[in-house]
């Protein structure tokens, strides 16, 4: 394997074997100018050198090789290629390049021969050689400078003086000084910098010791990845271990310095150099808020192996208490594996001076208002993929989260508005396997709530799948079969209604012959569906039948055809589209009323949310408790506008509407005759604004009450390195009607909400980022934010003011001042040591969009 330092073993062993012969006079012999070219023999540790007269028989004298722009081989941007400007970090000026350039493809400098330069040297009888005057010793991609050079054969060491340089592809050394040993193979250099060009970090030392082909070692020195001229941050300390090689480093006794403001000091430190995963402390994230109070985290990672690590955080909470938080990770050949842990023991309740106020006035109790004071609070989640789904074979996942109470997220872990109003937390386990013509698969699923008016949904335990493809002289063939068992851990309905458990099988089975062409589709299709259960007795009526079976049969066709017209520079397409479905109406009153108080068999089925894309469903129903009978035509139209230089579309428009031939019975709650003729009228639309920047608007409009029933629309747009992020959305539903399974338990309401957020750099280095997320109906915001980023080289800061909606507060009070918790979140990355915790970044990530691309993109 090449070796990336340069051993001076090789150097001082030719000159040694090159200049002292067994007959050298003792006394001194000066040789004047001086060049050999060295080869090492196979067998042996002595070197064949041979000696040159002139520059010009030097093929590869390192007096060729271009010179570094300055000490630390810094370059401006303004002087650097464009393939190295696209490259450069953002808030850097210049990057540290590599005189010697790219190495990839040289050949390995033990298969180079050595070259010694000199002004003059002198012989001193048979121990020593002294070598002055721009003394250029190189072998391939290894070079030394030095003004002189001194070898002494007796004790095997030699020194060098004036302007020492050493280089290595990727690595600069240089010192006033350096001193070398042959025998122990260690080089030490004093007053000395490097550089490591590929990690942007340099530093300085009283004295750096090169203890092997792949390792330095620093003494009284520092580092930093800041440019130079600046050391905004620097890490310094008794010694400093770099292991290029591995890509690491570690030190001891160590400061962190904040320009020359000593803030934090660690007996024992390990930070990665560059990508490469390395154990040690990351650096912290600090956030306050009037419901916790400040909130300090301090990461430690731990890279166990390749394979495995985890990051374990220490985190107290004012308010609450000290609680740990741990993160695992797992990768093998056959599984991806994360896991992660969280345990805040006896929680201290919380310090909400909003709570405390509702409290005093005598609104709520103090058990209201902290009622987790005193209690153990617990995060557990484990999430695998197995198998090799993709090449056919087994298959599995695992997607498991479960807190210790509905408010955990809230209090503890919430990082922006949605996550901590999500609904349920999945806790599911799959395992298949992908044959030929088959899928078959085996899940248990369970969902734990955490908004505190929903119902719990049932349990799938388990649910058992087999699903069948088969194409046959262009028919398709798919045989759809699943039994599910729905069990509950209660008896009943949050309102007390009386709750039915059971299992269903059924089975959807169907045949198409589908013919697909640049002037569109045909497909066909008859098929069968059927559904049988088996309900527990417990809490049917007498009457009931705990084992109802029913089925229907269904055809459809789907058609659409492509018109296209090219003129100029845009090619404008139109698209009708008409889709007959018709299902036989099958008696669903098994299904009905199966209770004293009158409940129906649902274990998992609701009514689909209208949209164009609904518009070609088979069914309007999502789930499979109801086999919906059918009579009707659905004819949509799309225009499209590409660009024939691109082929980019630019303009899409979709309208759309279902015409029924016969009324519907069958109802999500009962026998419901719906003699309506057309269903609403369904529209989207969709505008290149640029090539960086869309409209979009989506419409449903109800013809009989001449009204929009629900609406979106949003305009959203990104500069060309995503530098500049923004997004507007508007959404509007009339009547949503947010329910649980139990009957009786709807609630309607409007949503009426806009959503605007954005980052935009205001300066090379100054970035600005904010979100406003407001309700119409409520008169209140949602979520606000304004922040901003300070991004240079070597660091970036990030600073935000966030105020959102607490929702257990706004359950207890009416007065929306309280509803609202505040916080400032601050989060700091020294770039080359590991980046500080990951709120912030969650909190943009979940509510700007494009946001984690941006990062990614810029290498953040």
């Amino acid at each position: 394997m090449t070796k990336r330092y340069f051993s001076l073993l090789a150097v001082c062993s030719a000159i040694a074997t090159s200049t002292f012969a067994d007959d050298t006079p003792t006394n001194s012999l000066s040789l004047g100018k001086t060049y050999l070219r060295c080869y090492p023999q196979a067998d042996s540790n002595q070197w064949d050198c041979a000696e040159y007269s002139s520059e010009t028989n030097l093929p590869i004298g390192r007096s060729q090789i271009q010179q570094a722009p300055n000490a630390y081989d810094f370059v401006l941007a303004e002087n650097l290629t464009p393939a190295a400007q696209s490259a450069l970090l953002p808030g850097c000026t210049g990057m540290y390049i590599d005189p010697l350039g790219d190495q990839t493809n040289a050949p390995s400098p033990e298969n180079t021969p050595l070259i010694v330069e000199a002004d003059d040297s002198v012989l001193t009888g048979a121990q020593k050689a002294q070598l002055d005057g721009n003394v250029q010793i190189s072998q391939g991609a290894r070079s030394i400078r030095a003004d002189s050079m001194t070898y002494s054969r007796e004790t095997e060491e030699a020194s060098l003086a004036g302007g020492v340089t050493i280089r290595n592809p990727g690595l600069l050394i240089r010192g006033d000084k350096a001193s070398m040993s042959t025998t122990r193979n260690q080089a030490s250099f004093e007053n000395a910098i490097f550089v490591l060009h590929g990690q942007h970090i340099r530093g300085q030392a009283d004295a750096i010791r090169q203890t092997s082909d792949s390792s330095i070692v620093l003494e009284g020195g520092s580092i930093t990845s800041c440019e130079p001229g600046s050391n905004a941050w620097s890490l310094g300390g008794a010694e400093i271990k770099i292991d290029n090689e591995k890509g690491q480093g570690t030190g001891k006794h160590i400061t962190l310095k904040v320009g020359k403001v000593p803030v934090m000091y660690v007996p024992y430190i390990a930070f990665p150099l560059g990508d490469q995963r390395q154990s040690g402390l990351l650096f912290p994230s600090i956030s306050s808020s009037d419901n916790g109070g400040l909130d300090a985290a301090v990461p430690f990672y731990w890279n166990m192996a390749p394979n495995y690590d985890a990051t374990i955080t220490p985190r107290i909470i004012s308010g609450r208490g000290a609680m740990l938080e741990v993160e695992g990770r797992h990768l093998n050949k056959s599984f991806y594996t994360e896991s992660n842990i969280a345990y805040l023991p006896n929680d201290d309740g919380g310090q909400d001076k909003d709570l405390d106020t509702l409290v005093s006035n005598g609104d709520i109790t103090e058990s209201q208002a902290h009622p987790y004071t005193g209690q153990n609070r617990w995060l557990g989640h484990l999430s695998q993929q197995g198998g090799s789904a993709s090449n056919g074979g087994w298959y599995s996942t695992i997607d498991f989260t479960k807190v210790s109470d509905q408010d955990y997220f809230r209090d503890l872990g919430a990082s922006s508005f949605s996550e901590q109003n999500q609904s349920y937390l999945d806790q599911r386990a799959e395992l298949g396997y992908l044959f030929e013509h088959w899928t078959v698969s085996a899940m248990a699923q369970n969902r734990q709530v955490l908004l505190y008016d929903l119902d719990t949904p049932y349990r799938r335990a388990p649910q058992l799948n087999a699903i069948g493809h088969y194409s046959v002289n262009g028919f398709e063939f798919k045989l759809d079969n699943e039994l599910v068992r729905f069990d509950h851990p209660s008896n009943e309905w949050r309102n007390g209604d009386t709750l039915i458990t059971g299992s269903r099988l059924s089975t959807d089975y169907r045949a198409a012959w589908p013919i697909r062409g640049r002037w569109g589709f045909i497909k066909p299709e008859v098929g069968y569906k059927a559904l049988g259960y088996q309900l527990e007795s417990d809490g049917l009526a007498s009457s009931a039948e705990s084992s109802p079976t029913l089925g229907a049969a269904q055809a459809s066709i789907d058609m659409s055809v492509i018109f296209e017209h090219r003129g100029g520079s845009i090619m404008q397409t139109i698209e009708p589209r008409v889709y007959y479905l018709h299902r036989a109406y099958t008696d669903h009153s098994d299904l009905y009323a199966l209770t004293t108080d009158g409940q129906n068999v649902n274990f998992d089925t609701s009514i689909r949310t209208f949209s164009y894309s609904q518009l070609f469903r088979d069914s309007r129903f999502g789930g499979r408790d109801r086999l919906d009978d059918a009579n009707q035509t659905t004819v949509g139209l799309t225009s499209r506008w590409y660009s024939n230089e691109s082929g980019r579309e630019l303009f899409s428009a979709s309208i759309g509407q279902v015409f029924h031939n016969a009324d519907r019975r069958v109802g999500l709650n009962g026998e419901e005759l719906n003699t309506g003729q057309t269903s609403e009228l369904a529209a989207d639309v969709s505008v290149m604004l640029g090539p960086l920047s869309r409209f979009y608007v989506n419409s449903i409009y109800d013809t009989e009450a001449a009204e929009i029933t629900r609406a979106s629309s949003g305009v959203y747009y990104h500069s060309q390195d995503l530098s500049t992020l923004a997004n507007l959305s508007y959404s509007y539903v009339r009547d949503y009607r947010q329910s649980s399974i139990a009957a009786g338990t709807t609630e309607a309401t409007d949503i009426d909400q806009v959503d605007l957020s954005f980052v935009t750099p205001i300066n090379k280095q100054w970035s600005l980022m904010g979100r406003y997320n407001y309700d119409f109906t409520q008169a209140q915001e949602l979520e606000t934010f304004l922040g901003f980023e300070y991004n240079d080289c070597c660091y970036r800061v990030r600073l935000l003011a966030r105020k959102w909606l607490d929702s257990n507060i706004a359950s207890l009070t009416d007065n929306h001042d309280l509803e609202h918790d505040q916080g400032v979140f601050f989060e700091v990355h020294f770039k080359g040591l590991g980046g500080s915790g990951a709120k912030v970044n969650s909190i943009l990530e979940d509510s700007i969009r494009g946001y984690q691309e941006r990062e990614r993109r810029n290498k953040q």
